[in-house]
């Protein structure tokens, strides 16, 4: 059946019986929605944190842009077919644009997804509307006098659904502003503001032109979703919402596009038209200019704000450097110099044989301290500024490395009480190829890290804590070959204080050491995992630890026994080739 009360339509939905607010206040306010709706979910959906409010922003606004193609075919359209079916879905689909603006809300809001109780009841509330869509429940006749069908029962328990997802809806965001903490609390109220606007408006104007049958209302009531984008731009371009980068620049050009081809929809003049869209043209043009000039100009203020983050850190390390320099390399050479002084004076040598012994052992061992400090120093000085030299690579036998560096500290453990043992596999280990001297380095660190920071029956001037828990105070050193990976696995294990977990994310930079570290040993120079790190990644390797305070720790350390090259580590640091 054919409706005679208008013309038939041109493309569907342009007629030329029906108001030009229409158009108006359809086509952009739907076009906002569903351009800024899935412009959102574009840049979220990479994102964990923000895909899912993404996604449902974006299901909103295409609901949105349905219901205003929909309500515009019901407005222009001759067949009873297409008006009767078109119908009896558009109030489901405005049930589905509340529900899902409250469930978007609450997910924007929270950062969590909605229980599921809260789903099963929505989605059987939904479901009942949806059984009785098909029914005479729904759409009683079709009026051709009016071109519209009569309405069933179903719209009592639409303007039910309506209502209660409206006030939920509000209730919800006059709970949020009121709890909410104040860092977002202004976050929270333009937030609300917005969807309270686009549901009042929206909701509001389904329920009032269904009761009193004046369907223009319908027209004003699309007038909230601009405000809902609107207040959503500028939470991206001023509070970086969805942790989107917009300039408002770019939202300027884009609200004036909008606002200058939107005249195109009423305007009736043919002159005016042409005018407008040259209009519309010489914007977009200088619109482009501009957001690219302000986008440049905007990059290079991320560039300069990252560089200058950097100086910042490079001028706290130089300050850190300076602090521990002074302290670690002042104590060992104070007592050298006592010591010096004493035998200039004679007065050492007044002394027994057993106490003159310690004197020396002092001064043996504080120069071997003075001697790892300032390795440690010039050594990430040198990989810092590229300044030293680099051997050439050479075969590396890793267990002959341990069994050396093992030994070397095999009279340091037993003066300490701390067992320490080497495990190697009886069959021979692959020999790879790399810096002898660097990797030496890096188990030296990793040793003696291990035997400092091990509580033993023995407290020395240096080590200021004695064991507390049961047990002999133990490093072990293993090695092992994965031949089907191609890897050397090496572990440094300990039953020693552990590492908090407040400072395992920093260990490995440069001047980092843990508090209990310093508590326990007041020495250091907090380069050595710095420097392991560096030297092991330079050879193609991983290092990583685990550990749980006062039980212990184990540093781990990955080679691969094949590496088509040995990089300088300074220059992969600089990022050079």
């Amino acid at each position: 059946m054919i409706c005679n009360d208008i013309s038939a339509p041109f493309l569907f939905i342009f007629s030329e019986t029906t108001p030009y607010l229409l158009y108006f206040s359809h086509i952009p306010t739907a076009l906002i929605a569903v351009f800024l709706g899935l412009f959102i979910y574009s840049k979220t959906k990479s994102d964990k944190k923000n895909k899912m409010s993404g996604l449902l922003l974006s299901v909103v606004s295409l609901l949105f842009f349905t219901w205003s193609f929909a309500d515009m075919v019901l407005w222009t359209n001759v067949d009873s077919g297409w008006v009767g079916f078109v119908w009896s879905l558009i109030n489901f689909i405005a049930l589905l644009i509340s529900v899902f603006t409250l469930y978007f809300s609450y997910i924007f809001l929270e950062k969590k997804d909605v229980d599921f109780k809260y789903k099963l009841f929505f989605g059987v509330l939904l479901g009942i509307y949806l059984i009785f869509i098909a029914t005479d429940v729904n759409l009683l006749d079709f009026n051709l006098a009016f071109c519209e069908p009569e309405q069933g029962p179903l719209v009592y328990y639409f303007y039910f659904l309506e209502l209660l997802f409206y006030f939920w809806a509000v209730g919800y965001l006059i709970k949020k502003n009121i709890t909410v903490g104040v860092d977002n609390k202004k976050v929270v109220a333009y937030f609300s503001i917005g969807t309270i606007s686009f549901l009042t408006f929206f909701s509001m104007a389904n329920i009032v032109a269904s009761i009193t049958v004046y369907w223009d209302i319908l027209h004003y009531g699309l007038f909230g979703m601009p405000i809902f984008i609107g207040l959503l731009a500028y939470l991206i371009v001023e509070y970086k919402a969805f942790n989107i980068r917009l300039l408002a620049a770019q939202l300027l050009v884009f609200a004036v596009i909008i606002l200058v081809g939107s005249q195109l929809f009423f305007i009736q003049n043919p002159t005016n038209r042409i005018l407008t869209i040259i209009t519309l043209l010489l914007v977009s043009l200088f619109g482009w200019w501009l957001v690219r000039s302000v986008d440049k100009e905007a990059k290079q203020k991320e560039q300069l704000e990252v560089a200058n983050v950097e100086l910042m850190k490079l001028d706290q390390a130089k300050s850190d450097f300076i602090n521990i320099a002074s302290h670690q390399l002042r104590t060992p050479i104070s007592v050298i110099q006592g010591v010096a002084s004493m035998l200039l004076d004679g007065d050492i040598d007044k002394m027994p044989q057993e106490e003159r012994q310690r004197f020396y052992e002092a001064v043996w061992i504080k120069s071997k301290k003075l001697q790892t400090i300032i390795n440690d120093i010039l050594n990430a000085s040198k990989i810092d500024n590229k300044v030293s030299e680099m051997d050439q690579v050479e075969d590396v036998d890793i267990p002959e490395i341990l069994k050396k560096v093992t030994s070397d500290f095999t009279l340091e453990a037993k003066e300490r009480d701390i067992v320490l043992v080497l495990d190697v596999p009886k069959k021979p280990i692959s020999i790879i190829t790399g810096q002898k001297k660097y990797l030496e380095e890096v188990f030296v660190n990793l040793i003696n890290n291990a035997i400092k920071y091990t509580p033993s029956s023995v407290m020395t001037n240096d080590v200021r804590k004695v064991r507390s828990v049961k047990g002999k105070a133990k490093v072990a050193v293993k090695v092992r070959e994965d031949k089907e990976k191609g890897l050397i696995m090496i572990e440094v294990k300990d039953n020693g204080i552990g590492i908090p977990e407040k400072s395992a994310h920093s260990l490995f930079k440069k001047f980092a050491r843990a508090d209990n570290a310093v508590k326990m040993y007041t020495d250091g120079s907090g380069l050595g995992l710095y420097i392991v790190r560096e030297v092991i990644e330079d050879h193609g390797g991983r290092v990583w630890f685990e550990s749980k305070v006062n039980i212990g720790t184990t540093f781990f350390v990955e080679l691969p026994t094949k590496t088509k090259k040995v990089s300088d580590v300074r220059r992969r640091i600089l990022g050079e080739k």
